[in-house]
């Protein structure tokens, strides 16, 4: 029963992630019509969901054991190449909010208990390395092969879960291939964003600013703890809107734009969760780490 189950909620997956994967970059990479469950040799099952182009790199969903943690499958989404050389150079120029966490090899993995073909991590990942890029090469007989992505922390167990992966999954497809030379590209459907905060500094470092925003391991992860809910009003898109409106927000960059530096990593603690109004009005203000608490003062005043 438990199969059945885990094998529906990875449909489940697929299905959403390539439907979105279809609306948001159906135009530069090559989907499947197609989503045939496979097995995945690490006691559960994979999904192709298409391709960066033919003999590229794949990008694929499973839902298995390889994360160590017995009894129990997690969801990974990322990329999968037969010439480990060709995700290799993609990954090694990624923004580095999108640089491996860990690199594993044959020598991190066991076969699984009681299985005679199922592999596992030796140790199990550390539940930090959850929702963080992880790059895997092995060596075989014909050459070596790769995988780049990461495992969510997160279970499919509902509607709700499933759609927090398919976002997370999508913004992580999205960035990587959106981002060859290593920098967050500024989509040209969100030139309007840009422009709605050129007022606020230039248009250099506006850019700069929503990269950073936008680096989307890092903005899910802070949008996840915040629970989706702006930090400002207390508003979630979902309780407004109703399910349009599921795991949606914006993330916002404390440290005020003058500051921001090129040498400077952003991390968790620099960004907060906000909605879109919140969020203009805070590149209203006079861009200081205090205007969060400002904004708040301000709105809880009417």
């Amino acid at each position: 029963m438990r199969d059945v189950e885990d094998q529906k909620h990875l449909k489940a997956v697929a299905e959403a992630l390539h439907k979105e994967l279809s609306r948001r970059l159906g135009r530069i990479i090559r989907l499947r019509t197609v989503l045939p469950l496979k097995e995945s040799h690490t006691n559960g099952w994979r999904v192709e969901l298409g391709s960066l182009g033919l003999g590229e790199p794949r990008l694929e969903v499973w839902f298995c054991e390889w994360a160590g943690t017995k009894g129990q499958r997690r969801i990974w989404y990322g990329f999968y190449a037969a010439q480990a050389d060709k995700l290799r150079k993609r990954v090694a120029v990624l923004p580095e909010a999108l640089r491996p966490v860990r690199r594993l090899s044959e020598r991190d993995m066991r076969l699984a208990a009681g299985s005679r073909s199922d592999d596992v991590l030796r140790k199990p990942l550390d539940p930090g390395d959850y929702d963080r890029p992880i790059y895997e090469e092995f060596e075989e007989s014909e050459g070596q092969y790769a995988y780049y992505g990461l495992f969510d922390s997160v279970l499919p167990e509902n509607d709700d879960t499933i759609v927090g992966i398919v976002v997370r999954a999508t913004s992580f497809f999205e960035t990587v291939i959106k981002s060859p030379q290593g920098k967050v590209q500024v989509p040209e459907k969100e030139q309007d964003q840009e422009d709605a905060y050129v007022h606020c500094e230039n248009r250099q470092v506006v850019r700069q600013h929503l990269a950073r925003e936008q680096s989307r391991p890092l903005a899910e992860q802070c949008k996840r703890r915040d629970n989706y809910r702006c930090q400002v009003c207390e508003m979630t898109f979902r309780e407004l809107y109703g399910d349009i409106g599921k795991a949606f927000a914006e993330t916002h960059h404390i440290i005020p734009l003058n500051r921001l530096a090129d040498a400077v990593e952003a991390s968790l603690s620099d960004l907060v969760t906000v909605c879109a109004n919140c969020h203009r009005m805070l590149h209203k203000l006079d861009g200081g780490e205090e205007d969060l608490a400002k904004l708040r003062r301000m709105l809880h005043r009417r």
